[in-house]
């Protein structure tokens, strides 16, 4: 279907940002999750730097708990901070508070939680580019690895109304079956999209794997 489809079209500045940065944290000792440091970057900042090289500008953050902590982290980036102030949310309440800030002329919507390491700048693009190429009755492309949904994910104005007028399903792997005509999970071996860290045997998992260290900043260990 993609490769038959006319690509999709969008002038610069059309697709907005948002990601996701209000969890606890609780199986990480209550700590934020974000400011894990990858070969000494933050995995906030490894997003930030990554969206950015792909042109996109108008990226919101969305903060809750340890706001403060992620806000001071984020001083000199590029980015607008918005805040969740219910002291428990769902992660489709913060979807919800980052796509309304976004300016008027954003028609799609790239989400992304902050906790993936592994993600970069090639990541974010293929997922772009299917996005790009799929068929006009597709409003949502979310990446698929071995039947695990992944992220981030892209979808454009008609998912967008969904979200702002209320549906509180949204971001979760039943919300995408339930939408299956007009959702494309492209399936994909890149673990990149799924390979999050939730825990501190996650933290441990991927550093044996991979080789490569994953520690907390001095002011948040």
């Amino acid at each position: 279907m993609i490769g038959a489809s006319t690509p999709q079209r969008d002038e610069p500045g059309t697709t907005g940002v948002v990601i996701l940065a209000a969890g606890a944290g609780s199986r990480l000792g209550h700590r934020p999750k974000c400011l894990l440091e990858l070969d000494g970057i933050a995995l906030i900042h490894r997003q930030i730097q990554a969206i950015r090289t792909l042109g996109l500008t108008e990226i919101i953050v969305v903060l809750g708990h340890h706001g403060h902590l992620i806000n001071a982290a984020l001083l000199n980036q590029p980015v607008t901070t918005v805040h969740q102030l219910q002291g428990q949310h769902h992660q489709s309440d913060s979807v919800r508070l980052g796509v309304s800030r976004l300016s008027h002329e954003v028609k799609n919507v790239l989400i992304c939680p902050s906790d993936l390491p592994l993600l970069n700048a090639k990541d974010y693009r293929a997922v772009l580019d299917v996005f790009r190429g799929r068929d006009p009755s597709i409003h949502f492309v979310g990446p698929e690895v071995s039947g695990i949904p992944g992220h981030p994910v892209i979808f454009d104005s008609q998912v967008i109304d969904q979200i702002i007028t209320g549906d509180q399903t949204f971001g979760s792997g039943a919300w995408r079956t339930a939408n299956h005509a007009n959702t494309l999970r492209w399936q994909t071996a890149n673990k990149h999209f799924i390979r999050d860290i939730d825990s501190e045997d996650d933290r441990a998992q991927f550093e044996l794997e991979t080789q490569r260290k994953l520690q907390w900043a001095a002011d948040v260990s």
